[in-house]
């Protein structure tokens, strides 16, 4: 045994033998990271809270490390004594390696964005308003608002505004598509040779919408709310500073593609019994129904100030690798029981008409729908449709135990980091 060594760490003594300590200090000393006294006593800067554990791995026993240790705390102390990874047991990496570091910075930087944009108008906050051009002012309380809602009087008549505003278009855009809440359209023409539209045409759903027509009012209400969220959408637009960044969102191209589908509705209920004639008219309909039922993701504008919401998208972002391999995994497997079931039920041919079929068929028994509309008739096809069905149920549990571990670990950072803002502002 080598002779002991004295080291003081902020006023606490320790003592050791090992020459790998003794030379590793040494070298620490030449670097200026340690200061070497006259009396052979090593005086190093840094708190002694897991030195002892330190002491314990360059003695020849194993690191290990306290369970209520900052693993941020931790991880430096381990860099600093240049400790290898995999001299670190695996009952120690939960406090080492614990993710808490990472969902707590992305929640820092989740509104990094919103930071940016004001970051250039921050000077009215700093005493220079008499300085700032009034448009600029302007927009910047205007961005405010819209960045935070809650904040102020305009951000909480704004988000007022355009609650009422997106609920009364989805409402009614809900009831112009029921024909209970339609009137018979007073423009319908006659077709040649007395046929009219009903002799003709077996679409009842398409017919319901040629034979009638939106009632007035809520035309014109459907009119004014989607134009004035149009100009919300222009607004925003305007008072932003990552202009490209905001046309190529692609919940803004949504909500544009769903305002200019909505005057197409328009325009086709004035004119429905002249497009008629259009050969491409019932897909024209149908592009245009579909365009304009995407006004309803204008709701998911009304939620992502929202804490629940910030934290469910940094969930599915964080996620997005489980989502991956979940779709990977079950394309694969709906191939495999898709081919085996189609093969197993060969000689049944009124079951699964062809492989693509029967892939169809694996892929609503994987996920557990089971529409019915095709079933195996066979011993052997029975066996494959329970092994599809049992591990499709295996195999959609564990990413969405894992999105839901991810939603309760960033929540929980963001409580934290709630309460951590709340009580820096009161000190």
């Amino acid at each position: 045994m080598d002779d002991p060594f004295t080291i003081n760490m902020r006023g606490s003594t320790f003592l050791s033998s090992s020459s790998l300590l003794r030379d590793l200090i040494s070298n620490m000393v030449k670097s200026h990271c340690a200061i070497l006294s006259q009396n052979g006593e090593f005086f190093i800067d840094r708190n002694p809270l897991i030195f002892h554990h330190v002491l314990d791995y360059y003695s020849g026993n194993e690191f290990h490390l306290p369970k209520n240790i900052c693993p941020i705390q931790a991880q430096k102390e381990v860099d600093f004594w240049k400790i290898p990874s995999k001299d670190i047991p695996t009952c120690c990496y939960e406090v080492l390696y614990n993710d808490t570091e990472t969902q707590y910075s992305s929640i820092e930087n989740f509104e990094s964005d919103l930071k940016t944009q004001v970051r250039q108008t921050v000077s009215p906050l700093l005493g220079e308003t008499k300085k700032s051009n009034p448009l600029e002012r302007l927009r910047y309380r205007l961005l405010e608002a819209r960045t935070h809602p809650f904040s102020t009087w305009t951000g909480r008549i704004w988000i007022s505004t355009s609650t009422v505003l997106t609920i009364t278009s989805v409402v009614v855009y809900l009831l112009n598509s029921d024909k209970n809440f339609r009137i018979p359209r007073e423009d319908l023409r006659v077709l040649p040779h007395n046929f009219t539209f009903d002799q003709i045409i077996e679409n009842h759903k398409l017919l319901d919408l040629i034979l009638t027509t939106r009632e007035p009012v809520k035309s014109a209400i459907e009119i004014l709310t989607n134009s004035l969220l149009m100009l919300e959408l222009v607004l925003n637009f305007v008072i932003t500073h990552q202009k490209m960044k905001f046309l190529c969102n692609f919940q803004n191209i949504l909500e544009v593609l769903a305002g200019v589908a909505a005057f197409c509705i328009h325009y086709f209920d004035t004119n429905g019994s002249k497009m008629i004639d259009n050969d491409n008219f019932d897909d024209i309909l149908t592009i245009i129904g579909i365009l304009q039922s995407l006004r309803v993701i204008r709701v998911l504008r009304l939620v992502e100030s929202t804490p629940g919401m910030k934290v469910l998208k940094l969930s599915l972002c964080e996620s997005w690798r489980e989502f991956a391999l979940l779709i990977m995994v079950l394309t694969s497997f709906s191939l495999i029981f898709g081919s085996t079931i189609f093969w197993t039920e060969l000689d049944h041919p009124d079951t699964f008409p062809n492989i693509f079929v029967s892939i169809w068929w694996a892929l609503v028994t994987m996920t557990t729908v089971g529409y019915g509309d095709f079933y195996p008739k066979t011993t052997g096809g029975y066996f494959v449709a329970i092994f599809a069905a049992v591990f499709g149920l295996l195999l959609l549990a564990m990413p969405i135990t894992i999105l839901a571990s991810n939603f309760n670990a960033f929540y929980n950072c963001y409580n934290y980091r709630k309460r951590h803002l709340l009580s820096r502002k009161m000190n």
